[in-house]
């Protein structure tokens, strides 16, 4: 039987988000960074080294220049963020089970977490790979550093050591991802066996300190680097100075967002089938509580991962002076309540009808969140990025080079989208509405139709919200208003009196 977990395991991330990792779409920041390493090697690092990530700037660098900097080698980079996701919920499967949970419980959680908002966030962003690094050298931080802790002597010290460091390159890669660890310190408390109630307290303990000493570790490296001037520190390092908003924010945004899991939220009207998800998803948990918890020390258990471990999975974004609402800021969380979910489910199966109950509501779960990853992933990140995309594109290959043209883009507002439905700069939302991405858009599509390089100052872009007043001074017009509308060619480039202008 376990031949089935790991066959669902391995392949449902493929099946899920094929078409989303293989569409021909960049996304903001990807078009940018595909330049950047180019022409300006070691910015990309400089960038993310500010975020305290060098980790993730050296990686990411490093895997994009391998290329020839075109939108068409981004799928290599999200095939890279599948392979890892697959391999966290394997790494989860495996861990879970030898644990306490059977087979098709650990699988759930497994391939839920592949199949989370922020996950899908993570394969549908080219850039955004190495977040999935950090997650797996997480899990495997906890597996070793769990593996260790009840052992004595030279190995437990080598074993924890080991598992520290994971966790310390984890921080470094995306600190959030190396607070994932949340999630299987609560799936592992839950199912302890009653006579280790007594070590309960030590063994949260020891993760914790284990897990925030090592993030301390990486804060105060980072801060050793911005002191010494090697890279400028970014606002959002500093710490939050109003802590009362930021726990009201916390509340009223991370929380109802990664509870109602795999629903998405939306930005400017909340749908019902978010509520009704949130409300759905809650009372599974708390049937873990009411059903499951059967002893005091059980119901301490769930107490504790329910009340306190979400603002332990959040309190890198808490500590942070921003508000980021992004969905790959939320996995921490979202893991966590999604353990709470199925524990919740487990707690039916007591009886033999309650097995077969909860198998079937696993199953469903599973299905469910597979089938709203596959839409939102394809229809909210890969469409309409590939829309944008196609539009610049097909505009940069009807341009005449001679005496430098002006081009002009009128970029899209959040209203023009081709998308019902928009969160954050993630689900749904525009790229080339910021003036930098559109013009890396252009710059991209001209590097891939003259692949051997253009001199300097062989075109200008420029771009606004409103068509230009002159615009026969422009040898290209790109109106990306029209994104809105129907269709597969993109009608809204035009070229007013492009003939006369060069005569």
């Amino acid at each position: 039987m376990r031949a089935l977990p790991f066959a669902l395991l391995l392949l449902l991330p493929s099946v899920v988000y094929w078409q989303t990792v293989f569409h021909d779409y960049g996304f903001r920041d990807d078009y940018a960074h595909l330049r950047e390493v180019r022409d300006e090697p070691g910015k990309l690092f400089r960038l993310t080294a500010s975020n305290g990530r060098p980790v993730y700037g050296a990686v990411l660098e490093a895997s994009l220049r391998v290329g020839a900097g075109i939108v068409p080698e981004l799928p290599r980079l999200r095939s890279a963020s599948l392979l890892l996701l697959t391999a966290v919920g394997l790494v989860l499967w495996l861990h879970l089970r030898r644990s306490g949970w059977s087979d098709a419980e650990a699988m759930a959680i497994g391939a839920g977490v592949v199949l989370l908002p922020g996950a899908q966030v993570v394969v549908g962003w080219a850039i955004a790979w190495p977040i999935a690094l950090g997650l797996l050298l997480a899990v495997l931080g906890f597996w070793v550093v769990d593996a260790h802790l009840g052992r004595r002597g030279a190995r437990r010290t080598v074993g924890l050591v080991g598992g520290a460091l994971l966790y310390f390159v984890a921080g470094l890669t995306y600190q959030t991802s190396a607070l994932f660890v949340v999630a299987p310190i609560a799936a592992l408390l839950l199912v302890r066996d009653e006579r280790s109630a007594p070590s309960d307290s030590r063994w949260v303990a020891a993760h914790l300190c284990i897990l925030f000493a090592s993030l301390v570790g990486g804060f105060l490296l980072m801060n050793v680097v911005f002191t010494e001037g090697v890279v400028p520190e970014a606002a959002r390092m500093n710490l939050e100075p109003h802590p009362f908003v930021k726990l009201l924010w916390f509340l009223r945004q991370p929380l109802p967002n990664s509870l109602a899991l795999f629903e998405l939220r939306d930005r400017f009207n909340t749908h019902a089938p978010f509520w009704m998800a949130l409300a759905a998803f809650s009372a599974i948990a708390v049937l873990g509580y009411v059903c499951g918890a059967t002893s005091k020390q059980q119901r301490r258990r769930w107490l504790f991962c329910a009340l306190l471990l979400p603002f332990v999975a959040h309190s890198v974004s808490l500590a942070a002076s921003s508000q980021a609402i992004g969905y790959r800021t939320l996995l921490p969380l979202s893991g966590l309540f999604l353990v709470l979910v199925v524990y919740g489910l487990r707690s039916l199966g007591r009886t033999s009808v309650g097995f077969v109950v909860t198998r079937v509501a696993l199953g469903v779960l599973v299905a469910l969140a597979a089938g709203l990853a596959n839409r939102n992933a394809f229809n909210l990140i890969a469409v309409p990025q590939n829309r944008e995309w196609q539009f610049v594109h097909f505009a940069a290959s009807s341009l005449e080079l001679g005496s430098p043209p002006r081009v002009f883009i009128v970029r899209p507002m959040i209203d023009d989208r081709s998308t019902e439905r928009v969160y954050a700069d993630e689900f749904g939302s525009l790229s080339a509405d910021a003036d930098w991405v559109a013009k890396e858009m252009f710059k991209t599509a001209m590097r891939e139709r003259f692949p051997d390089a253009l001199p300097d100052k062989a075109y200008f872009v420029e771009t606004g919200f409103v068509p230009p007043e002159l615009p026969h001074d422009y040898a290209l017009v790109i109106d990306m208003r029209a994104l809105r509308k129907e269709g597969d060619r993109p009608l809204a480039v035009t070229t007013p009196l492009a003939a006369t202008s060069r005569r």
